[in-house]
């Protein structure tokens, strides 16, 4: 009888756990969406303008972040009548983890389909931080936009393929899950990594890191970077010319993120782009000089 009790109690206990992960996962925040492609569900989020309505802009996240990073630009572009997309790439955010069974399909690709889910037909600007600067490219080379809006954007490449079967074994999948779990509970650190991305202390010290931390409470996080590395589709640079749009490129004079070469061949695939320099920002300045940037960015798509 106690055995049964016992089990019971513990049968109750995991499915409240379950439970509780699943409501976590599918309403992070009240405005929370899921697109739906194969294997993968894509979280999204969409802050709407006020006032007259100027355009559509989806906005993608640089490496370890997500929707958060794009809070405080959304907010003042949709101050000045844009509809604003924010999406999870995969394995970042509450967007599904990829492992070694997942059917892959290119972060490219499933951006794109979000985007004729939301708006069959519809003119979008695509914006790309970092990391999602280098997913934006690709976009705008295939998919008809009207404008592309980088910001520090760093070119993506794929580990050799000597490496793929160590990457994405069981052993470092299991070391980067653990890694990113644990080493995120400490918030001194992340506000040092915060200073870092910012080089900005004043904001570092006042930011809630909960908006970075919390995806990483969900399993997989960094098992699914592992698998990212060896199928992620690289930048191409070399078709930059087929971007016909206008081009806003946008660096910072205190980044230590980013690498020269990301920031060379971006300045070369794009000389005749309107540039700006965000003058003793960090790499993260979509984040703290969000209404600098917002102010640049109306005035080139204006």
């Amino acid at each position: 009888m106690k055995k049964r009790l016992l089990a019971a109690v513990l049968a109750i206990a995991m499915l409240f756990g379950f439970a509780q992960m699943a409501f976590a996962v599918e309403t992070p925040f009240e405005d929370s969406l899921f697109y739906t492609q194969g294997d993968y569900e894509i979280h999204y989020r969409i802050v709407k303008h006020s006032g007259e309505y100027k355009g559509r802009i989806l906005m993608l996240h640089g490496f370890l972040c997500s929707t958060y990073a794009w809070r405080n630009m959304a907010a003042e572009m949709a101050k000045a009548g844009y509809d604003c997309v924010l999406a999870d790439l995969p394995n970042f955010g509450y967007s599904t983890r990829e492992t070694p069974n997942t059917k892959h399909i290119d972060r490219e690709t499933l951006m794109e389909g979000l985007m004729d889910s939301v708006a069959p037909n519809g003119d979008w600007i695509v914006a790309g931080h970092s990391m999602g600067g280098g997913v934006a490219l690709n976009i705008a080379e295939e998919y008809p936009v009207k404008a592309l809006l980088l910001y520090c954007p760093a070119v993506q490449s794929t580990v050799p393929d000597f490496l793929d079967g160590v990457v994405t074994g069981a052993p470092m999948r299991f070391l980067m899950n653990t890694f990113f779990k644990i080493g995120t509970r400490f918030k001194p650190v992340v506000k040092l990594v915060v200073y870092a991305a910012t080089m900005n202390w004043d904001f570092a010290k006042a930011y809630d890191v909960s908006g970075v931390t919390d995806p990483f409470l969900y399993d997989g996080i960094g098992g699914g970077m592992c698998c990212m590395l060896t199928t992620v589709r690289q930048t191409n640079m070399a078709d930059a010319g087929k971007v016909k749009v206008p081009v806003l490129l946008v660096e910072a004079d205190r980044d230590i993120i980013l690498d020269k070469g990301s920031k060379q061949a971006f300045a070369e695939a794009f000389p005749t782009a309107t540039q700006y320099t965000v003058h003793g920002g960090g790499h993260q300045c979509i984040e703290d000089r969000a209404a600098e940037l917002a102010e640049q960015t109306l005035q080139f798509l204006q």
